[in-house]
């Protein structure tokens, strides 16, 4: 690790230890309502992605999203209807319609982007851009779509199919370069991204999808590797994922959504294991005031100092950890470097 990185984690494990706070660069948002909502359209999904968080840590014996523990479901438009209208009450100022489960599945997702911006909402989703068409992209641009970010993990068949099984490279190419030539006609203000997820059997493909970004006409990041599996963390410490140090902050930062309107606070529970209410039967406000999402942001704040007392969906954690390239659990160590920070907008 670089000493000055180092010095710093030093220096922010004595301030967390005294529990003053002055370092933690969060410090303005902890305590504070969220401001974005992740909407789950749809848990259902056209890929079977091996690192998929479906299949995190090796829970599940698969990472087919058909065995998802809580099952398989498409959001009503009713109810996202009262979501939409909860979040403006609640302060919401941007909405993701993405969470578990590709959103473009939804048959109605042009009219949720829609919805969301004539309430003054931003909008924002991510896809793996395999089931876009021509109509579809020309339906998102109309509705006002702000931000739609491809997941996109190699440029060659060969690589690209192993990241993202059930896929094929030169359609999601295709997708890719149609939705940025027909913005471009439109002179659209969407920003489009290309986000590829380095590990070890694509890093070597960085620099040409980089290359072909740019002759696209897309904006390109690379990002860092959530270790569900150590063998997959890239060689080059430049892309290796380096661990926020608790206490988290993005449960101040965002509120998570289930299609069938039950609340989690951390895109990391993927099967339901800290429901905070549910969107269906509540306002927003009453869970988020609630005893329960209460009691649960009370035991992240104190994670250094009661780890006991800590969420058990906490310690497996894969953006927050007492160290940098370990778990709290422990069960998931990789290789140490300076890495790249994790990207705010996917928490």
């Amino acid at each position: 690790m670089e000493p000055t990185r180092l010095l710093k984690d030093i220096i922010k494990k004595v301030d967390r230890a005294l529990g003053t706070g002055l370092l933690d660069p969060k410090r303005r948002v902890r305590g504070k309502k969220p401001k974005m909502i992740s909407v789950e359209v749809t848990s259902r999904c056209n890929l079977n992605c091996p690192f998929c968080l479906v299949g995190m840590q090796n829970q599940l014996a698969s990472t087919e999203h058909d065995l998802l523990p809580r099952g398989l479901g498409t959001m009503e438009m009713d109810l996202y209807e009262k979501i939409v209208k909860d979040s403006l009450a609640f302060g919401i100022e941007k909405m993701q319609l993405h969470f578990q489960g590709e959103p473009l599945l939804h048959t109605k997702i042009h009219d949720m982007v829609a919805l969301a911006k004539e309430a003054g909402l931003a909008t924002q989703m991510f896809t793996n851009g395999l089931p876009l068409t021509d109509a579809m992209a020309g339906r998102l641009l109309d509705a006002g779509l702000d931000m739609l970010r491809f997941s996109v993990d190699g440029v060659s068949e060969e690589v690209y199919q192993k990241n993202r099984v059930g896929g094929q490279f030169w359609r999601v190419q295709r997708n890719m370069t149609m939705m940025t030539a027909k913005a471009r006609e439109r002179k659209s203000p969407i920003r489009l991204e290309w986000q590829m997820i380095a590990m070890r059997n694509n890093e070597h493909e960085i620099p040409k999808a980089k290359a072909m970004a740019a002759e696209m006409g897309i904006n390109f990041f690379v990002k860092t590797f959530a270790v569900t599996d150590p063998e997959a963390v890239p060689a080059n410490e430049e892309y290796q994922r380096k661990l926020h140090l608790k206490p988290c902050s993005d449960i101040y930062r965002a509120i998570f959504v289930y299609y069938n309107g039950d609340v989690v606070p951390c895109c990391y529970d993927i099967a339901g294991k800290a429901i905070v209410g549910n969107l269906a039967r509540q306002s927003l406000g009453e869970i988020w005031d609630g005893p329960v999402y209460a009691d649960l942001r009370h035991r992240i704040d104190n994670a250094y100092r009661r780890p006991e007392d800590e969420p058990a969906l906490c310690k497996s954690c894969l953006k927050w950890g007492h160290e940098t390239s370990k778990t709290t659990d422990g069960q998931t160590v990789w290789g140490s470097g300076r890495g790249m920070e994790p990207d705010d907008d996917a928490v």
